[in-house]
């Protein structure tokens, strides 16, 4: 006899064990079955689910449940993306080990990722979710990273790696350099501060506006438009900087805007993108201010040792003395930061540094075009990954100055060549491995230090779970099971990383085999908190999984997920799930 309640506490556990004890949801190749591989997100082991997880993940539960259900063999894997920088910062924090002892700290990194899975795996089983576990990976795993390495490779072999000074976005509290979808505006409360700066033949003043005082001792030039007649006398001329006493031009140029400020402008190397443009256009000296740490450098005269925004309030208070600070508005303006998987938030300087690159920026318009080629669900999300493509600035950044990550896998000698592993020896780590030979003229190689950006480990998931690592090895199985699975059939993912993991992922994809990585993206929005603002500590409106299932079970959380509209947010509400719980109860009494 059925109990009188229906209890998902007793109930939900029972099955969820059943169906791991017998392995229901095992995945055996069927070619004579169609195939339907789902490309799943591997979530960064933070160590706990989210609602957004529950969200996406409940979705792609139930499509791989329905398409089990009509008949398609589901290749269902589940994994996990390790490497990131804030297991770096909880380790650091935490356990109080340094990036000083190498061997030590990625140890800690690798036993901490190891209980965030173990964590992490229980909740999706509690939730429902009947991926194929015996498939699941790691992008930490030996084998994994040796797949990254060889399409590293690859990419070098194609001519599509290399090694070069730039400008990059450089974070000064994580200090490692960023890639330009893991920095974001923030929009905050500043001033706009409007200097006039006088004139090297005495003939009066050029008035500019700008946000960053403490950049002064990094400019290289100012700028108005051509057409603005308040300046017309002026271009060609010279400024002399005030307290640094160096002179710079006045130059003329259609992208600045007369509208802001004073409608003339200074040229800092560098304060943003557009003052690399310049610096380029008009081949400007680069004069470099700002330490990797934030504080301000021996260029900066007096201010040395001064973070920025110390140096922004002394210089300006300096101006003001001078009587060239003549006005100090309050605004609202947009701040780069470095908003992307983290808690930092800190704002991003650009400073000029040797990095590995991948080159992007030349294939936009073959990346659009296998876009264009992918259903995508909603249709309009397409717009989003072409409007990213289209204002890319420059190659995309693979390098990152930390220690828990993939190992780019060379070594680099003096006159510049470049040292390949063995690609029997992958994985390798060149801060440990020696290299394979000596240079060309008989020199020792100096190892690569930096480890890869986490979307290079990410962006690949698709050939990982088709096996093409064993498919171009030759092996029987591995080359069944990727004809039979490639292009995968659906790749789900949320709205925040379609400029990342989307992006990246059909260059990758298309570079390595020539086709699309899928053939349909789901694409769900965020969850918002109960009262509809974005899910956040400060506002006081986080709902954690673990806080809904204990009191009405996973199935009446699902049910709330499958009501959320594709690509748009979907606010968390209490009244739903427990009208979805009341439902249920009245489905059991029903059968009963």
């Amino acid at each position: 006899m059925l109990p009188k309640n229906y209890d998902p506490n007793e109930i939900e556990p029972k099955w969820q064990k059943f169906w791991l004890d017998e392995k229901i949801y095992k995945y055996e190749l069927d070619e004579k079955r169609p195939s339907y591989a789902i490309d799943t997100p591997p979530p960064f082991t933070s160590g706990t689910l989210h609602l957004g997880h529950v969200l996406s993940h409940t979705w792609i539960d139930i499509i791989a449940r329905y398409k089990r259900m009509t008949g398609y063999n589901v290749l269902f894997p589940q994994g996990f993306d390790n490497h990131g920088l804030p297991t770096e910062l909880k380790v650091e924090k935490e356990f109080g080990i340094s990036k000083d002892q190498p061997e030590k700290f990625l140890q800690k990194c690798i036993e901490w990722t190891w209980q965030a899975i173990e964590a992490m795996r229980n909740q999706f089983i509690r939730i429902g979710y009947s991926a194929d576990w015996d498939l699941e990976y790691h992008t930490m795993d030996d084998w994994y990273k040796a797949t990254v390495q060889k399409s590293l490779i690859e990419f070098y072999k194609k001519g599509l790696l290399y090694q070069a000074e730039h400008p990059v976005y450089w974070c000064p509290r994580c200090r490692t350099s960023l890639a330009k979808a893991e920095v974001g505006y923030v929009e905050e409360e500043g001033y706009l501060y409007y200097i006039k700066l006088p004139l090297a033949d005495g003939s009066g003043h050029v008035p500019i506006a700008t946000t960053r005082p403490e950049l002064m001792p990094a400019c290289v030039a100012v700028f108005v438009h051509p057409d603005d007649e308040r300046y017309k006398d002026v271009v060609g001329k010279k400024v002399k900087l005030p307290i640094f006493e160096r002179e710079v031009p006045v130059l003329a140029d259609e992208d600045v805007d007369p509208s802001f400020g004073t409608g003339a402008v200074y040229n800092c190397t560098y304060g943003d993108e557009q003052d690399v443009v310049w610096q380029k256009r008009y081949n400007l000296p680069v004069i470099i201010a700002i330490n990797e740490d934030g504080t301000m450098n021996e260029r900066a005269g007096p201010y040395k040792g001064l973070k920025t925004e110390e140096a922004r309030k002394k210089i300006a208070e300096d101006l003001e003395k001078m009587g060239l600070l003549y006005k100090k508005e309050k605004i609202k303006h947009r701040v780069l930061r470095h908003t992307e998987r983290s808690s930092c938030m800190a704002p991003i300087e650009l400073l000029p540094k040797k990095q590995w690159f991948i080159k992007v920026k030349d294939f936009t318009d073959e990346i659009v075009k296998v876009a264009k080629e992918i259903n995508w669900y909603p249709e309009d999300m397409f717009l989003r990954l072409k409007d990213w493509a289209e204002s890319m600035d420059w190659d995309w950044v693979i390098s990152r100055q930390r220690v828990f990550g993939t190992p780019i896998p060379f070594w680099v000698c003096d006159n510049g060549e470049i040292i390949l592993p063995d690609e029997k020896d992958l994985p390798v780590d060149p801060r440990f491995d020696k290299p394979p030979r000596k240079c060309s003229d008989g020199s020792e190689p100096k190892p690569v230090t930096d480890v890869l950006d986490c979307w290079v480990d990410s962006s690949i998931t698709p050939l990982i779970i088709s096996r093409w690592h064993d498919a171009i090895k030759g092996d029987e199985e591995g080359k069944r099971w990727f004809e039979h699975n490639f292009p995968t059939a659906l790749r789900p993912q949320g709205t925040d990383i379609i400029r990342t993991w989307a992006f990246y992922t059909i260059f990758r994809t298309w570079v390595l085999t020539g086709e699309k990585p899928w053939k349909d993206v789901l694409i769900n929005g965020m969850v918002a908190g109960p009262d509809g603002r974005k899910m956040s500590k400060s506002y006081g409106n986080v709902v954690a999984p673990d806080e809904v299932i204990p009191k009405y079970g996973a199935d009446a959380l699902r049910l709330w997920t499958a009501l959320a509209p594709p690509g748009e947010d979907h606010p968390f509400k209490w009244e739903t799930v427990d009208y979805n719980f009341r439902f249920l109860q009245k489905v059991w009494n029903i059968y009963r």
